[in-house]
């Protein structure tokens, strides 16, 4: 089995909010780097980013729960996480987790930037996805 592969390639540090473009696939191998590139685009939760998925091919849970915590995080400051994105499969894979409220999913750059001016936000948080999503203990 091919190693996963991933790239990540900041943008200009002096961009307002800072853009990370990410390739190849997240998955649990890959979430670590993720997690580090997205805590020093947002400057350790202090600062809204912009992470583009469009060149992502694959998206495992271990990713997804990484674009959950740092947006959670920036919501504490204010501050927000903009996840571009215009695959289909992955489109599908954050409508069937119920995520499309509690992350802020967008299909451009340009759209991603004029939200922050529009200052709209995710309309949930992770918290009541979890609490519409109890742990299933085994108990019937």
């Amino acid at each position: 089995m091919p190693r996963s592969t991933l790239a990540l390639i900041a943008a200009d540090a002096k961009a307002s909010p800072p853009v990370v473009s990410v390739r190849g696939e997240l998955d649990v191998g890959t979430a670590p780097a993720l997690r580090e590139w997205l805590s020093a685009a947002t400057d350790g939760g202090t600062r809204s980013a912009v992470i583009d998925l469009r060149a992502v091919s694959f998206v495992a849970g271990a990713a997804l729960h990484v674009l959950c915590d740092e947006q959670e995080r920036l919501l504490e400051c204010g501050k927000r996480l903009t996840i571009v994105c215009d695959q289909p499969e992955l489109l599908n894979l954050f409508q069937v987790v119920e995520l499309h409220g509690v992350l802020d999913i967008v299909s451009s750059r340009e759209e991603a930037l004029g939200r922050r001016k529009a200052d709209k936000s995710p309309t949930q948080h992770l918290a009541e996805w979890v609490a519409r999503h109890p742990p299933d203990d085994g108990v019937a």
